[in-house]
Formats: structure tokens, C-alpha cells, sequence
């Protein structure tokens, strides 16, 4: 029996741990704030709920973003991590010509190992990335 109550309660520790835990923390991704409509949600038409000036003011792993109000801790969204580099330059197909490939990605996160998905010439496609910054 005390075996059990050790392991239930080392489980509700472990999830209380977690809860807590920042939600930036997880390997390959990180947190992002959410994009908010210029329109007034009724959430957002009263004063912020949990007003702050930087993430360190939330708690259990909330962001501190721009609403309405101003800013506000909220829960943030966990996006895949970009990928480091850049896209190659290359040189757009020209319109006369068929485009000859086919798009395989549409976000790095569908590429594997390093590869960044990028267009090449007429359409997407998972490259290595460059160090330098692309031309404008």
C-alpha cells in the first residue's frame, strides 16, 4: 500500500512540475505570442486581466504580449523552432518556361535533418540553407 501512495504522489509531483514548467523549455520548439484582431474581443474590452512588462512577470509559462489593453501575460503557442540559416538565392524560372518541379514542403518543419524549405525557381523545396543573409 505504501508503495502505491509513493507513486501516486511522485506522479502528482511530476505533473505539478510540468505544469509549471516554461512552455519554451521543449526541445525544438518555442513559444510565441498569439496574434490578437485589432477588433475588441469581449475578453479584451475590460483592463488587462494579468498586466506585465516582460515574460518574467507571468507565471507557469505564460508570455507577456500586446492586446488591446496593452500588455497582458497569456498562454502562448508552441511553434516549431526555425531552422538556422537561410534560403539560397536563386534565380525565379522564367514564365515562358514549364515549371519542371514539384513543390515538397511548405514549412522547414517538413523538411529533414537541416534542410530549409525554400523556393527554388518555381516552386518549394527542401535545400540546404546558406549562412548568409539572402539579397533584398
Amino acid at each position: 500500500m505504501r508503495c502505491l501512495t509513493s507513486l501516486a504522489l511522485t506522479l502528482l509531483a511530476l505533473k505539478a512540475t510540468f505544469a509549471l514548467a516554461p512552455a519554451s523549455n521543449l526541445p525544438g520548439q518555442v513559444a510565441v505570442c498569439p496574434a490578437f484582431s485589432s477588433e475588441l474581443s469581449s475578453s479584451e474590452e475590460k483592463p488587462c486581466a494579468k498586466p506585465c512588462q516582460s515574460d518574467e512577470n507571468c507565471t507557469q509559462g505564460a508570455k507577456c504580449c500586446a492586446r488591446a489593453c496593452g500588455l497582458t501575460c497569456v498562454a502562448p503557442l508552441i511553434v516549431p523552432a526555425p531552422k538556422a540559416g537561410h534560403c539560397p538565392a536563386v534565380q525565379a524560372a522564367q514564365p515562358t518556361q514549364p515549371c519542371l518541379e514539384s513543390t515538397e514542403c511548405t514549412r522547414d518543419e517538413h523538411c529533414k535533418n537541416h534542410k530549409k524549405c525554400c523556393f527554388s525557381h518555381c516552386a518549394m523545396r527542401c535545400l540546404d540553407p546558406t549562412a548568409e543573409e539572402p539579397l533584398q
